[in-house]
């Protein structure tokens, strides 16, 4: 260590008490333990807790550059998201180096954008059927209906399943696993939230083995183009192809990222727009403009500037993932201060959008600050960082976002809605994930 350098120790923050570190006050406050600590200590600050052991969070676009790109192969992505090993201990997510860059390189087609096109019938099926009786509900839970959707489409379209009942069956499944992966005590057994969740994860795991050998048999999986049969088909140049437990690991860690992202960003973009009748309106007047009365297609899609700006605000403001961690793999110099080897090293896409001198009265909801001559995210490198960055940035991003403009765009032909509680009422929003089962949308056919 030089001279210059001030060690971790002096970094501002705390460690709390011992052992179990600043955890408690973490699970009571969740997002807003954060903000508060952010506050106090300012753009780098420490915390410990008996999950991740001594911890640095760095906010701001250096220490976004520093993670994606600067220090890339010194952070490790694998031991940073341990805790997902819950739900897919071999997926793209929990690798690093070479492994990774070969299983991201294999996976690839499953989002290409011809892969991407083919998805988008079963998603525009799936969304219409699913918002048929909105209008007659009165007022409906927007969190559960919108995962409930969500996970929908992605048993369909990573799956191939099309049964009503294997597809509710496998949802009950994966909500007990997803709901598992907070789960503090790690025994597998039925008293435990784990527990439940790994036999959840083996129920799941055992039914994508056995679509597996069905279409197999039938040749199915040869002619499919959903990303089960993707990724059995797939092979790479050097004629390496996923073993069925890598493929089982894979869908399943499509399933999670796939339906938790869409669903929590559609939810909060419609309270904001709930609450704001002149861009629900602007986006109208441009659908009318570019689609007519003609049904919705992927060349509408790509017509559509303010919807796509619609959608990047609603990322700045509620990213799907307020926290991206990385265990340092070894010593790391940032802003004056070495991290040691085996730090956790959080980033937060969450104060980062907030930071006043990148964008502009950020707590507003503003997706005109994405739109020339604004542009304010394109100002500073890595201040948009909703899906990630660097080697590791969201895989399906391009899928999420069809799938968001596909449930957008047939919401704005078919209802208006409000949403409570109002933006008056809890804005600005910091604990998002506890405050998202609050919303309640009420929809009136148009």
């Amino acid at each position: 260590m030089t001279d210059k350098l001030k060690s971790a120790e002096s970094i501002p923050g705390s460690y709390g008490l011992p052992i179990i570190g600043e955890l408690i006050d973490f699970l009571v406050k969740r997002e807003e333990f954060y903000w508060q600590k952010h506050q106090d200590n300012g753009n780098i600050f420490k915390t410990s807790s008996l999950i991740f052991g001594k911890t640095v969070c760095l906010v701001g676009t250096e220490a976004n550059r520093l993670v994606f790109k600067d220090a890339a192969d010194r952070l490790s992505s694998r031991l940073g998201n341990k805790l997902l090993a819950t739900i897919s201990p071999d997926s793209v997510l929990l690798k690093d180096g070479e492994a990774h860059r070969t299983n991201r390189r294999m996976i690839l087609p499953v989002f290409h954008q011809q892969a991407i096109a083919s998805y988008f019938d079963t998603i525009q099926s799936v969304v219409t059927a699913a918002m048929a009786d909105w209008g007659e509900r009165g007022k409906i839970d927007l969190s559960a209906e919108l995962h409930k959707l969500t996970l929908t489409v992605v048993v369909k379209i990573f799956l191939g399943s099309e049964s009503t009942a294997e597809i509710e069956q496998v949802s009950e499944w994966f909500n007990t696993l997803v709901d598992s992966v907070s789960g503090v005590i790690r025994w597998d057994i039925p008293l435990t939230s784990y527990g439940r969740g790994q036999t959840a994860r083996r129920k799941i795991a055992n039914y994508i083995r056995q679509v597996i050998a069905q279409r197999s048999a039938l040749g199915d999986l040869d002619r499919s183009t959903d990303v089960l049969s993707l990724l059995v088909n797939t092979i790479d140049e050097d004629g390496n192809k996923f073993t069925e437990t890598q493929v089982i690991d894979q869908a399943i860690a499509f399933l999670f990222a796939g339906h938790d992202t869409t669903s929590t960003l559609m939810s909060w973009l419609l309270f904001e727009l709930g609450n704001c009748p002149e861009w629900r309106q602007r986006l109208r007047d441009e659908q009318q403009q570019v689609m007519g009365k003609e049904p919705i297609s992927m060349t509408h899609l790509r017509q559509l500037p303010n919807m796509t700006n619609v959608i990047k605000e609603g990322e700045r403001l509620y990213p799907p993932a307020f926290l991206i961690a990385r265990v340092a793999l070894a010593d790391i110099e940032y802003a004056g201060y070495l991290i040691p080897a085996g730090w956790f090293v959080f980033i937060s896409p969450m104060l980062t959008h907030r930071l006043p001198e990148i964008y502009q009265n950020p707590d507003a909801f503003d997706p005109d600050r994405f739109a020339p001559p604004r542009e304010e995210d394109k100002k500073q490198p890595y201040s948009l960082i909703g899906f990630g960055g660097g080697a590791h940035t969201c895989i399906g991003v391009e899928l999420a976002q069809m799938e968001m403009k596909i449930i957008l765009s047939t919401l704005l032909q078919k209802y208006d809605w409000t949403v409570t509680p109002t933006t008056a009422e809890i804005a600005p929003v910091r604990r998002p994930s506890t405050m998202q089962k609050q919303l309640k949308a009420t929809f009136v056919s148009i």
